[in-house]
């Protein structure tokens, strides 16, 4: 009897040692997707960074008709670092002979009008937000593997859909006897779609 009651607590040791184990584990992995997310956004300011430091960037946006000389929407709070980035990540199934081949992709967003692009990386849902993504997946859906892994196929891409983007965001023509809005929209609220991971699974 003495015997059994010895051999149960050392089975229990295990068992919990175990279960520690595993929750600390979880917890880790937990911490690692914040630290993945955290860099995820850092990298997100530094492409920003580095678009507007770029050599001839001024005259290759002035060409373009993005953002110009026009302030990004009152920009007074925003410091240096200019307007916000949304950073988008999809995975998108593709069509062709293989059926289970699919897209992934992120994409980088950049305003010249600084509160649509408050609106829009905000982590809370807005109509805004809703919209651009809804966009980008419909640009996104249909393709071929064969067109997703032509690289002048995904530069096309990329400008369709800040063309599409600039469509939808920007100014509209005033009804007649209606007021300008308070908030003037630049001509080209979206900047670029910059398009930082592209990667396809067969």
């Amino acid at each position: 009897m003495a015997d059994e009651q010895d051999a149960s607590p050392k089975k229990k040791l295990p068992l919990k040692l175990i279960l520690m184990v595993l929750v600390g584990l979880a917890v880790a992995g937990g911490g690692g997707f914040g630290v993945r997310l955290l860099l995820k956004k850092r990298a997100a300011a530094k492409a920003m960074a580095a678009v507007q430091q770029a050599p001839g960037a001024d005259a290759a946006a002035n060409d373009d008709g993005d953002c110009g000389g026009e302030a990004a929407g009152g920009g007074e709070g925003e410091g240096a670092s200019g307007p916000p980035v949304m950073v988008l990540t999809r995975n998108v199934n593709l069509s062709g002979p293989r059926l289970n081949a699919f897209l992934h992709c992120e994409l980088n967003i950049l305003f010249c009008d600084a509160e649509l692009g408050k609106l829009a990386a905000s982590d809370k849902a807005s109509p805004e937000r809703s919209e651009i993504q809804a966009i980008v997946l419909d640009a996104l859906t249909g393709k071929s593997v064969e067109e997703a892994s032509d690289p002048e196929f995904r530069e096309s891409l990329r400008r369709d859909i800040k063309d599409k983007l600039n469509e939808q965001f920007g100014p509209k023509p005033l009804k007649p006897g209606e007021d300008p809005p308070k908030h003037k929209k630049p001509k080209r609220p979206i900047k670029d779609v910059l398009i930082v991971d592209w990667a396809i699974q067969q």
